[in-house]
């Protein structure tokens, strides 16, 4: 394989997402597949934060007008990002996940998908172990008593009623199970997009434009699938909320099929119990995609390590034996503010918290 496409997993793997080496090299066939090595090589000069095409250019020796073609093409094929900055277009380099791969949705391939299995068996379900997680659940509202507080970013409504514009498009994790013969019964067109500017997605390929209220029923009926709210683990300059299912959704992949307890982050919820009001129907055990429900001597049962109080048990209990309630004090823990705060964190877990975090849910898994 070219050392451009070595170079450029080298850089990705040091940004704080992580894009783990494997032994096969498959992770640069998936680099191969999406840049070309002129492209692999500019990147390799991009920073998490937004420049000019000119600072770009410098740094990696060579004319802004090629720069700024090269710019101008990964930014159409989703591999970069895109700011209106001072004096014009700014761009700035994405991770892998979450960032360009999900960007992909509309373009992949059967070679592709099956590349992207072969990563993630080989060495990206470990980027799911680092706190602080990529995603975090969102609880359904409905399902929240009255009488407790909903922090803003506990609320997808929020998200959704503050923007001025919205788009769905294919989940990329249902499209990528679909190509290699894995599908699943769930919706494919439900991930959720919105902006604070107006049309944001009147003219892109890649994403329908919707209205607010299009948004709002695209939620429910996730809902009603069964599928977990999530979204980027930050408070501040959300853009998208997923709706996840455990069958194909990369993150909770790496809770259920490699055991991380700290594949997405919990919201500040929890279930709680009410086993005279329990009739062991066992439809909150066959609905709760954490495994946290089962049934014991026909009632129901919790494991409170494995519930991340997404309220989808609740909103289907005929007797109304669930409910949500506040986590304690000590285990509510709130996402970073912002981007900028989340790879700070992201870096230093990173750093020094993989190994832990991976023996702590280890230690928690056998009791």
């Amino acid at each position: 394989m070219k050392s451009v496409y070595k170079k450029l997993a080298e850089y990705l793997d040091s940004i704080p997402n992580g894009f783990p080496a494997t032994e096969s090299g498959v992770e640069l066939k998936i680099l191969e597949k999406l840049f070309s090595e002129e492209e692999a090589a500019l990147a390799c000069h991009l920073r998490l934060k937004a420049e000019p095409a000119a600072d770009i250019a410098q740094r990696a020796g060579m004319e802004e007008r090629e720069a700024s073609r090269l710019l101008k093409g990964m930014v159409k094929k989703g591999l970069i990002d895109l700011e209106r900055g001072k004096g014009g277009f700014h761009y700035k380099l994405l991770p892998f996940i979450v960032g360009f791969y999900e960007r992909q949705n509309a373009g992949i391939d059967e070679e592709f998908a099956r590349y992207m299995e072969q990563y993630f068996d080989e060495a990206l379900y470990r980027i799911m172990t680092v706190k602080p997680s990529v995603h975090r659940v969102i609880p359904i509202e409905e399902t929240i008593p009255v009488h407790i507080d909903i922090m803003p970013y506990e609320r997808a409504s929020y998200y959704i009623g503050n923007a001025k514009s919205w788009g769905v498009l294919k989940c990329i994790c249902r499209v990528q199970k679909a190509l290699v013969g894995q599908a699943c019964r769930h919706t494919v067109e439900n991930c959720l997009v919105f902006s604070s500017r107006p049309d944001q997605f009147d003219r892109t390929d890649r994403i329908r434009a919707i209205d607010q209220t299009e948004a709002m029923r695209i939620l429910q009926q996730a809902e009603e699938e069964g599928l977990v709210h999530s979204t980027t683990n930050i408070q501040e300059g959300v853009g998208y909320i997923c709706n996840c299912c455990s069958c194909a959704c990369g993150v909770l992949r790496g809770l259920t099929q490699y055991g991380s307890l700290d594949a997405m982050d919990r919201s500040d919820y929890i279930v709680d119990l009410n086993p005279d009001l329990c009739t062991g129907c066992g439809v909150c055990a066959d609905r709760c995609p954490f495994h946290a429900l089962s049934l014991e001597n026909d009632i129901c049962s919790v494991d409170f390590i494995r519930c991340y109080g997404c309220g989808l048990c609740i909103s289907t209990c005929p007797s109304g034996a669930l409910s949500l309630r506040m986590r304690p004090k000590s285990e509510i823990e709130p996402p970073p503010v912002n981007e900028e705060a989340w790879f700070e964190k992201r870096a230093e877990g990173r750093k020094n918290g993989s190994r832990e975090s991976s023996f702590v849910n280890r230690k928690q898994r056998e009791g």
